[in-house]
């Protein structure tokens, strides 16, 4: 095997092929923890490499992917064998970072790399449960929906309280218009979750979809049972009444929305827009002034104050508004564009360069 060896400040340093993959080993196993990396490769071929690359990291910035990589799926098998180790050796490892790895490489659509590395942490019997979740997740995202599927189920079956995987199934069912097959799986996240306010919405979604409107009902309201300030729940709930012809259920949960004051960012546009039907623009303004205000990160709320400004003849305000996402944050406004054609006249859009 050659050996080159490096001097630095009167100190020599003997680096051979193994010692890139003792490195990637260090990081990708040991997430860089190279007292725990000693302690499982110690009598091994790599204990000497890690003596090295401990001396080195004191001179040079040793533990980085430019050090070793790229390392791929074959190439790694091969330092293993090389090394004579198995996974097994790394008994106290992380491996946190072949997930990244494993990301990285689903980012660049190599999924076959990906899906190598994830079968050999597999069968190393590795956290079998996440890895077969991930393995699930990717061929979904690669479009193999029926074999992500298998690989789903099979997560949930090594680890039948793994929460994401029940997620990932109702999603995938649900792009497939599968809706009750979707519903199964979110009631089932929702028995190990119950605060997952997401998962709420998406179950009702299936229902609906799938002729239920009686058991979306239900779901939401069990939501609003669980947080009362929800008003999209309640936003939602009105459109499902009216679907079965409950105008008085409707109409009271509308005004349950009208006199209620948001806490939730998600509530915002869905209450502004009942403020604005009855006319409300001075409330709306009050609001939504002081919760951008107090919360610098929400500026995009600011767009929904157009309505009220130019409804009570602070057209300049609302000008300015519509300049500033226009120039900066073009996409909130033409999400907003539906809003202001339906809330705002021809002239006060013309006076606001909508027109």
């Amino acid at each position: 095997m050659e050996v080159i060896r490096i001097t630095h400040k009167g100190k020599s340093f003997d680096i051979d092929e193994l010692t890139p993959f003792a490195i990637a080993i260090l990081d990708l196993v040991y997430d860089g923890d190279l007292k725990v990396a000693k302690e499982d490769l110690k009598g091994t071929t790599l204990e000497a490499r890690l003596k090295v690359i401990e001396e080195l990291s004191e001179e040079f910035p040793v533990l980085e992917p430019t050090v070793y990589a790229p390392i791929e799926y074959q190439e790694f098998k091969l330092y293993l064998e090389e090394a004579k180790l198995d996974l097994s050796t790394f008994k106290n490892g992380t491996f946190s970072g072949f997930r990244d790895k494993v990301m990285a490489l689903a980012d660049k659509s190599e999924y076959g790399e990906a899906q190598a590395f994830l079968q050999m942490l597999y069968d190393a019997g590795l956290d079998q449960a996440a890895m077969a979740e991930m393995k699930g997740t990717l061929y979904i995202e690669e479009g193999k929906i029926d074999e992500g599927i298998k690989w789903l189920e099979e997560a949930i079956e090594k680890n039948p309280a793994l929460v994401s995987a029940y997620s990932a199934l109702g999603q995938a069912y649900f792009n497939m218009g599968k809706y009750e097959e979707a519903a199964q799986y979110w009631e089932k996240e929702l028995i190990l979750v119950p605060g997952r306010v997401v998962t709420y919405f998406m179950l009702a979604d299936a229902y609906s979809l799938s002729g239920q409107n009686d058991k979306a009902i239900n779901v939401l309201k069990t939501l609003i049972s669980n947080d009362p300030n929800n008003l999209l729940a309640r936003y939602q709930l009105i459109e499902l009444y009216r679907e079965i012809g409950e105008e008085e259920e409707a109409k009271k949960l509308k005004m349950e929305i009208l006199n209620a004051i948001p806490t939730h960012t998600n509530d915002i546009e869905i209450w502004a827009r009942v403020q604005f039907e009855h006319g409300n623009y001075d409330r709306v303004k009050e609001i939504i002034e002081k919760f951008v205000e107090t919360s610098p990160d929400m500026q995009h709320l600011k767009l929904l104050l157009v309505i009220p400004y130019a409804k009570t003849g602070d057209t300049q305000k609302a000008c300015r508004l519509l300049k500033e996402f226009k120039n900066n944050e073009m996409w909130y406004y033409y999400g907003k564009k539906e809003l202001f054609d339906e809330f705002l006249t021809n002239d006060e859009r013309k006076a606001c360069g909508i027109l």
